[in-house]
């Protein structure tokens, strides 16, 4: 997986496998959840931990951030903290 000056290349960094544990519950996080990167499928048992590339991991991330920021910004707005222009 490494070079000689044990540096990974790009595509063997994103590529490497990494643990991924995601919520399950009986809501809205009950289903596997099906990730699309580059044209490639990977679907991800919920409740489990399992190894997926790195480059899916962070798209699993990504996500979740931009959930949570979405969440946050509809609490905002329904609290008024955030003005409506006219």
């Amino acid at each position: 997986m490494a070079n000689a000056n044990n540096k990974y290349t790009v595509e063997e960094y994103y590529g490497e496998l990494v643990p991924v544990m995601l919520i399950k519950d009986n809501h809205k996080h009950k289903d596997d959840l099906t990730v699309t990167l580059n044209g490639t499928n990977y679907q991800i048992k919920r409740g489990v931990k399992v190894m997926v590339p790195r480059n899916v991991a962070l798209v699993i991330e990504r996500a979740h951030a931009q959930e949570l920021a979405a969440e946050e910004y509809i609490e905002n707005l329904s609290a008024g903290s955030i003005g409506v222009r006219e």
